[in-house]
């Protein structure tokens, strides 16, 4: 059986796909597997940003010995045309120093930081300076890196949460705990102090919505495919 090893930054992007493929925690850590269309799948929960994702994925390759790696989950847009739930798979990875990692898949290119873009303008200087890249993210390049020094092929597949011209409606920044998961408490603080931000919370709502929705059925059919 075919051995897949998935990176997931954040729980919110991790607990529909472990319910739908009915993943089992098996540690260490926060790591989970299952059958999933006929494949062994081993997903690594590894934290928001570069740093949490390079000791996931470390522990990915040394003990699940994946045949694959897969980067999924939510990235800014980069350009224009890009809404809450489009999905596209990342062909090329772009570092902040322009290096590119690619694979032999048909897609685009994401851009992979290691700072959150939570502004319009952020993204807006993003996409002037890195003006091939579709969308960014903060753990795809780590995944991608991690990789090729082990030999081993990889797939992106991204869903928009937050177009080009939007802010994110709080510092999610300030939101995280060190294990770079969302703290409620933290959250509820960042909510209750900013009122004047609860329709542009609300509205974010509505796009993680689309984005979870979207992540679970491509993400489904990836596996699928590659079965296939």
């Amino acid at each position: 059986m075919k051995s897949v090893g998935i990176l997931v930054a954040m729980w919110e992007e991790l607990n529909p796909l472990r319910k739908h493929w009915q993943l089992e925690w098996t540690g260490p850590g926060d790591f989970f597997t299952g059958k999933v269309a006929g494949l062994r799948v081993q997903v690594a929960l590894s934290g928001v940003g570069p740093r949490h994702a390079e000791k996931a994925i470390h522990h990915l390759v040394r003990q699940g010995q994946p045949e694959l790696l897969i980067s999924l989950g939510y990235s800014g847009a980069l350009k224009e045309q890009l809404k809450p739930g489009d999905v596209f798979h990342g062909n090329e990875i772009e570092s902040p120093g322009h290096k590119i990692f690619r694979n032999q898949q048909q897609g685009h290119r994401l851009l992979s930081v290691a700072k959150l873009a939570a502004s319009k303008e952020k993204k807006l200087q993003l996409a002037q300076e890195h003006p091939e890249a579709y969308a960014v993210d903060m753990e795809s390049l780590i995944l991608a890196q991690a990789a090729e020094e082990a030999g081993i092929p990889w797939r992106a597949l991204r869903v928009i949460i937050d177009p080009l011209h939007s802010d994110l409606p709080i510092d999610f920044d300030r939101c995280v705990n060190p294990k770079g998961q969302t703290a409620p408490v933290l959250l509820a603080q960042q909510i209750l102090t900013r009122p004047l931000k609860f329709p542009a919370l609300l509205q974010f709502g509505r796009w993680e919505r689309k984005a979870r929705g979207q992540l679970l059925l491509h993400s489904s059919q990836l596996l699928e495919a590659i079965q296939s």
